[in-house]
């Protein structure tokens, strides 16, 4: 059954099993000032109002756009259904990150008591795959949760916590945070920390992640077959100069530099013309390869 719901009467209560990020709202955004809305959202009637199972990047859009009317599909369902739902209407186009998923998964579980043999039956998946799924949601700490929820990290930065106890996942939390690490520089620096051998090394790689970050990337081992052994080492610096790269522009970006005091960017020039003086020289090596110079 279709119909045309005021935008205020919808309930977004399953959206919290769900992940969306502001730029994909303002793509949506964009689609539908260009197009309108051309698929409905799907929703089922609860208690007097309409909950909505899919299409929470084309409410929040629509929100923003303060249309104050959705095109939408009313589906009649229980429960534990719509929530099955969630996961079908997912499969193709843009499926659910895992994280979605394992919400989907530890909400039957806690709330409908369901066994995992029930679920996978129910989301037509292996027990396995429900089980892989639980784990994760699981063993991630509450903290971890909100942030992901809340877009400050991202699913691969949670996949990376939770191989930490409960305990260390709010520290570390705390370092990627604070230091602008992406994914893979979290992975780094979590496999060098459970690599530790004593207190000592743990200690130093909390209060300075950056530089652990950068020993990692020195000792990871690389061989490709098909270069020689400069080949080889050249392969491993360019790694490293990337991920450098990344961590800097990370650093000068998020906060901006213009927020420093004009005493910081006094120390920090002469650090900073040193950097573009050699930017020209690795130019100039790589000229061929430099896009600008076709």
């Amino acid at each position: 059954m279709h119909l045309s719901i005021e935008i205020g009467k919808i309930d977004r209560s399953f959206s919290e099993m769900r992940l969306t990020r502001p730029e994909q709202i303002a793509w949506m955004q964009n689609s539908l000032k260009a197009v309108g809305q051309l698929r409905p959202v799907v929703v089922r009637k609860e208690k007097g109002v309409y909950q909505m199972l899919d299409g929470f990047k084309r409410y929040y859009a629509c929100q923003a756009l303060k249309w104050e009317e959705l095109q939408a599909h009313l589906v009649e369902v229980d429960n534990v259904t719509a929530k099955a739902m969630i996961l079908s209407y997912n499969q193709q186009g843009s499926p659910l990150l895992d994280y979605e998923e394992a919400q989907i998964v530890y909400s039957l579980k806690k709330e409908h008591l369901m066994k995992q043999e029930e679920i996978a039956t129910l989301l037509s998946k292996s027990f396995s795959w429900v089980s892989r799924r639980l784990s994760f949601i699981e063993r991630l700490d509450e903290s971890v949760r909100t942030h992901l929820q809340l877009g400050k990290i991202t699913p691969t930065h949670a996949r990376e916590l939770v191989k930490l106890p409960r305990g260390k996942q709010n520290v570390f939390l705390k370092l990627i945070i604070d230091n602008n690490l992406t994914s893979r520089q979290t992975s780094l620096l979590i496999t060098k920390y459970l690599q530790s051998k004593t207190k000592e090394e743990e200690t130093y790689i909390l209060k300075n992640p950056v530089e652990a970050v950068l020993q990692q990337c020195m000792e990871e081992e690389i061989n490709d077959c098909r270069l020689s052994l400069h080949g080889n080492r050249l392969l491993k610096t360019i790694r490293i100069l990337a991920r450098q790269q990344h961590i800097f522009i990370g650093q000068t970006t998020n906060p901006p530099l213009n927020e420093l005091t004009d005493i910081e960017l006094g120390i920090l020039a002469e650090g900073f013309t040193d950097i573009v003086r050699k930017t020209k020289t690795i130019r100039s090596i790589l000229k061929k390869y430099d896009n600008h110079e076709r």
